[in-house]
């Protein structure tokens, strides 16, 4: 089993186009070819660590919230049979056609593409899997709707977790950190029901909290690889010694275009899965190394 990460650079004339979240709401102009320098920076410190990143360039300039790929889709690896790739139903009309250039690449990939069908539901970054069990959340932007139309293709235990406002996905709530068995949560933008239910099936000791404010400063929207947390550089200290207290290492990305100006930190940036990798197929234009190399000669 391979780390694979979907990922999508940002265009030469990249800019913050939707300005639906917190951070880009206020932002000033970004800087694009700094946001390309910044992309490639943090996909080739994925595939120096061992992992496969495979690249989907945006056909239009007009697709300015594709670099954010957490929202491309979710794959699903099915033993016998070749991974599902899970489109998403997105609220923000802007990113509403992403999903037709990402479905065709699923596909030259081997995979089965399907849509939900119903609701709003915005892919990885409102899944989370923990100890066996897969977390699904809705609350503000993925709907419930949308929630049970994805969760018919999960396979195993689903726990559905209600969120609130700031948090406008399930990962900015809660980060799992599968290698010392503990996740990082915010209590105070999950429902009190559904925060019971992640102490009842976890355990209380196993949850580390972090506060609204430290989740304004992507305290639960680093990348976990293994036992080091690939994290945007804005980490509230207080968190990153919380992570390293677990023996875990923080390694601090620079992203003042991409996560401090356009709100998405590392965990945003990719759609990952853990897969075969025999059972895929990359296009070579697809590749890492092609693309860099188109996106270095463009400058």
């Amino acid at each position: 089993m391979r780390d694979l990460f979907l990922m999508s650079p940002p265009g030469r004339t990249w800019a913050l186009r939707g300005r639906a979240n917190f951070r880009s709401q206020q932002a000033a102009p970004v800087d694009a070819r700094e946001a390309r320098r910044e992309w490639l920076e943090f996909a080739r410190a994925l595939e120096s660590r061992g992992a496969v990143v495979v690249a989907l360039p945006s056909a239009s300039e007009e697709l300015t919230g594709m670099p954010y790929a957490a929202e491309c889709g979710h794959v699903l690896a099915r033993e016998g049979a070749p991974p599902l790739f899970l489109l998403p139903r997105m609220a923000s009309p802007h990113r509403r056609s992403e999903r037709d250039h990402w479905a065709p690449l699923a596909r030259r990939m081997g995979m089965e593409v399907v849509n939900p069908g119903a609701g709003i539901w915005e892919a990885q970054g409102d899944v989370a899997t923990f100890d066996g069990a897969t977390i699904l959340f809705h609350g503000v932007r993925t709907d419930r709707e949308g929630l049970e139309a994805a969760a018919r293709y999960f396979p195993g235990e689903v726990l559905r977790v209600e969120l609130r406002e700031p948090a406008f996905h399930g990962n900015m709530a809660l980060l799992p950190l599968s290698a010392v068995d503990r996740m990082l949560v915010c209590p105070e933008v999950i429902a009190p029901p559904s925060y019971a239910l992640l102490e009842q099936r976890f355990g209380r000791e196993r949850l580390l909290l972090v506060t609204k404010e430290e989740i304004r400063s992507y305290a639960t929207n680093g990348l976990p690889l293994g036992r080091e947390l690939l994290a945007a550089s804005v980490l509230p200290e207080r968190v990153r010694a919380l992570v390293e207290a677990q023996g875990m290492r923080v390694t601090a990305l620079v992203m003042r275009e991409l996560c401090e100006k356009g709100g998405g930190a590392s965990r945003c940036l990719v759609s990952h899965a853990r897969l075969e990798l025999e059972r895929v197929t990359i296009p070579e234009e697809n590749r890492l190394a092609t693309v860099a190399a188109r996106m270095e000669a463009e400058g």
